[in-house]
């Protein structure tokens, strides 16, 4: 953490001030009878707290500068695009192989592959995140993700 994380600390916590400000002015109702404003408004607050602990922690630690990597430099660049096909290829598979396995597939291979986590640990989490956002999305908001191969389960 340092300049950069400072920078983009800074950018966000500006961000959020503005998407706060301007929910607010839309009107925020009330946690039974939520107004246009209410979403945006809260994610707006949880934004800016979180800029704010990155702010802090770029002030509190400073990476070595032999472990700092450059932006543009070529293991940078091949995360990239190796995270563009992966979401490339979550968004045209999901009708095919369904929500569940893309998004387990997506994550196992950001943990595993891109941030070079264990596998258990890879594996673990993907299941964790794949389970709560089915659970929010197809049970707690009731939307119809695509089931793809998985079709005949009827869950």
């Amino acid at each position: 953490m340092g300049k950069a994380d400072r920078i983009s600390g800074i950018f966000w916590f500006l961000f959020s001030l503005f998407v706060s400000y301007a929910s607010y002015r839309l009107g925020l109702g009330s946690m039974h009878q939520p107004g246009p404003g209410f979403f945006f408004f809260w994610t707006g607050i949880a934004v800016a707290l979180l800029s704010l602990v990155v702010i802090v922690r770029s002030f509190a630690t400073q990476a070595p500068e032999e472990e700092k990597e450059a932006p543009t430099g070529k293991r940078t660049t091949t995360k990239v695009i190796l995270v563009l096909v992966a979401l490339f290829l979550y968004a045209v598979l999901m009708e095919w192989l369904g929500f569940l396995i893309v998004t387990l597939l997506l994550f196992v291979f950001l943990l595993g592959v891109i941030e070079k986590k264990k596998w258990w640990f890879a594996v673990l989490i993907s299941l964790i995140v794949t389970a709560l956002s089915y659970l929010l999305f197809e049970v707690g908001l009731q939307s119809q993700l695509p089931k793809g191969i998985l079709e005949f389960l009827r869950f």
